[in-house]
């Protein structure tokens, strides 16, 4: 007989299924790592998004409501300035306010909550001796020092203890030196005619010791951002609205966010513990918004791209299940106290 050389067919079929085996198994661990990889990169921009999120309304929010020196009835706040929309400057002596967006055309998507706050920057700069508010047509005010809210265009609060009034800045301030700093108040950027409660805006005159003061009123809502994921629905993100900044300016925080819900930690008259969490909708119909706390934020973020598995996520916000896309998801949350209404 002849000698075999070479292999069979039959030995040929069995190498080339162990290495048709062997290459599908290699396939199948770089696909799983490949999906792990994806997986895990989705995972930690939506972490880090959630967490910057999360990290910047707490340090805007915490310090609300500080430095009005006493807490202002609602008409003795009285808006001179112009340009702004009267709804962005109503309540303004609440440290803090919500609301439920319930229809088209508000800042905020439908279904999504929207955060309202107000800070003074800290800064002290007094009326001079004898100062007072004359609305003329380019009424001057004289103040102690210059602070660097005081900008052209920026609305700045004039206030003793009894009443306030918010005006446009009109000319370029001096931040040179420390001596005396005018602050201009223009008729055509201020309203002269305008209803200052039970005073006349002509006869306004500050009690001793009278500040002014720069301020953040600013708004937090979720929109869209006119950007389509690759599932073709909209980008929302986190958005920041600039009330004081005249006309008033919105900046795009953190994209990725899908909604934001809020709830408000209020405690019983003259206490200051939390005694109950309800939402802007509740606080508003009971009037308490002089008892919050604290506020519980919730976040849904998501991402932008598919990713491996997401398919299937089972998800929860405030009590109604998230349909899922092939977009990962995760809920962030925090409470933050109010520091000068637990102290």
């Amino acid at each position: 007989m002849r000698k075999q050389q070479g292999l069979s067919l039959v030995e040929l079929m069995v190498a080339m299924a162990i290495g048709l085996v062997i290459s599908l198994a290699v396939m199948q661990v770089f696909i799983s790592n490949k999906n792990t990889f994806v997986m895990q990169g989705a995972a930690s921009h939506l972490q880090e998004n959630g967490r910057f999120a999360l990290q910047y309304l707490a340090a805007e929010l915490r310090p609300v409501g500080v430095g009005l020196g006493a807490r202002l009835d609602e008409e003795s706040i009285c808006v001179v300035a112009t340009g702004g929309a009267a709804a962005e400057w109503n309540a303004m002596n609440r440290p803090i306010w919500g609301q439920r967006i319930t229809a088209n055309g508000a800042l905020g998507a439908v279904g999504t909550d929207q955060l309202s706050m107000f800070v003074n920057d800290g800064c002290e700069s007094f009326l001079t001796a004898g100062e007072l508010l004359k609305p003329g047509a380019n009424a001057n005010i004289k103040v102690t020092a210059y602070c660097p809210s005081m900008q052209q265009d920026r609305a700045v609060m004039v206030l003793d203890m009894e009443k306030a009034v918010i005006i446009r800045v009109s000319n370029k301030p001096n931040s040179s030196g420390s001596g005396q700093v005018t602050l201009t108040h223009a008729a055509g950027n201020n309203n002269k005619d305008a209803k200052c409660g039970g005073f006349k805006f002509s006869d306004i005159a500050f009690t001793s010791p009278a500040r002014v003061v720069g301020f953040s009123h600013k708004t937090f809502y979720v929109a869209d951002t006119d950007r389509a994921a690759v599932t073709g629905q909209p980008i929302r993100a986190l958005f920041v609205r600039d009330v004081a900044q005249i006309p008033a300016q919105s900046t795009e925080i953190v994209e990725g966010v899908e909604s934001m819900r809020t709830h408000y930690g209020v405690a019983a008259a003259g206490s200051v513990g939390v005694q109950t969490y309800l939402s802007a909708t509740e606080v508003e119909a009971a009037n308490r918004w002089g008892d919050v706390r604290t506020v519980k934020i919730d976040l849904l973020l998501v991402t932008a791209e598919r990713a491996p598995g997401a398919q299937d996520q089972a998800i929860q916000f405030d009590g109604a299940a998230v349909a899922a896309d092939g977009r990962l998801r995760q809920v962030f949350s925090t409470v933050v106290a109010l520091r000068n209404r637990i102290d």
